[in-house]
């Protein structure tokens, strides 16, 4: 079986991830995505797709794709995902992985490599972190994982760049292209993306995320407050930071499944 093209997208809270995310689920491409959801997201994805609610694991959707609840982590996510695939209970094509607000992109990344099931079955394919246009130079500021999502990403997509002036649009794609000079940025309206901009973009490179985080493949040492993934130029925290950026830990993903 050849391996399986899989996408993290992130962005902090309010950025617009399940709003692209219906877009792309929405859009006539003829493709089986298998999207891996956490429920405490900020927006249901489901409220307009799904064709019942019920409280079984498999749930079918109006594209004809399969929604399925899996109460386990990422990595036992993934692995059950694959096995079903190979025996031919589902059928999917893709994988895309919708993380929480405030989640770390480097360790979702990272059960791409640290696990050999996982590395056996997937691809990954890129990370796509959304950034609020209104919010993200406070968020940049005060929170760690946004910075990281921002320097973890293989494009970046501004949402409500309406919302602000063009000096502030501009100001703000400088310090994103600052923070991370390897990712495309682009402004994007209410999720409209081209889906050419979304899948199968080759973009993970993993020598690059060894660059932003040396730390990234090594196993059971959390980050204490080391902004490896992106040092902001006009922001720097030192050890004494009381800022919530330094008071992080390792987010535990409770996933929906939705294919």
């Amino acid at each position: 079986m050849s391996l399986i093209p899989a996408t993290i997208l992130t962005g902090f809270l309010g950025s617009g991830k399940t709003t692209l995310l219906k877009r792309v689920l929405a859009e006539a491409h003829g493709q089986k995505i298998a999207v891996i959801e956490n429920e405490f997201g900020e927006e249901n994805i489901d409220s307009d797709i799904l064709v019942s609610d019920t409280t079984e694991q498999i749930i079918q959707m109006s594209n004809g794709c399969i929604c399925c609840t899996i109460r386990e982590d990422l990595r036992a996510t993934l692995q059950d995902l694959a096995e079903k695939k190979r025996k031919g209970e589902l059928d999917f094509e893709r994988v895309v992985i919708e993380t929480t607000g405030v989640a770390d992109p480097g360790p979702v990344a990272q059960t791409f490599f640290m696990d050999d099931e996982v590395a056996q079955s997937y691809l990954l394919d890129s990370i796509l972190t959304l950034v609020d246009a209104k919010h993200a130079p406070q968020q940049l500021n005060d929170r760690q994982e946004a910075r990281r999502q921002v320097g973890f990403a293989d494009q970046i997509f501004i949402s409500k760049s309406d919302l602000v002036s063009k000096d502030e649009l501009d100001a703000l794609t400088h310090r994103l292209k600052h923070m991370n000079p390897r990712a495309p940025i682009k402004a994007v309206h209410f999720g409209a993306v081209a889906l050419s901009e979304v899948l199968d973009l080759r973009g993970f490179n993993l020598n690059a995320k060894l660059d932003i985080d040396p730390d990234f493949l090594k196993v059971d040492e959390p980050d204490h407050g080391h902004d490896h993934a992106a040092h902001d130029h006009d922001h720097v925290h030192g050890p004494e930071c009381n800022h919530p950026s330094h008071q992080h830990g390792m987010v535990t993903i409770t996933t929906t499944m939705m294919m």
